[in-house]
């Protein structure tokens, strides 16, 4: 087992412990479980992003040349609009 120290934000500290909970109050384990979920939602997600690499391609060339042609509505005038 790997021992570290870390300082956490103000923000922070209090989430750590309401996540302890869970754990027994045990806050190692349970950052130990955040990373080891975090690795796999990253995970999840370089997948979901390959396997969708063509059509986010396709998105972001289509809205490319959408702005450079001056087709989009600014979010100030949508927002008007919508009485957002």
């Amino acid at each position: 087992m790997a021992i570290r120290t870390v300082q956490l934000t103000e923000e922070a500290d209090p989430i750590l412990d309401s996540m302890a909970e869970s754990y027994g109050g045990d806050t190692n384990l349970a950052l130990s479980e955040l990373l080891i979920a975090h690795e796999a939602i990253e995970s999840f997600l370089d997948e979901i992003e390959s396997e969708k690499a063509a059509e986010l391609i396709r998105q972001r060339d289509q809205s490319a040349r959408d702005f450079a042609q001056g087709r989009t509505i600014p979010w100030d005038q949508i927002k008007l609009r919508n009485g957002l």
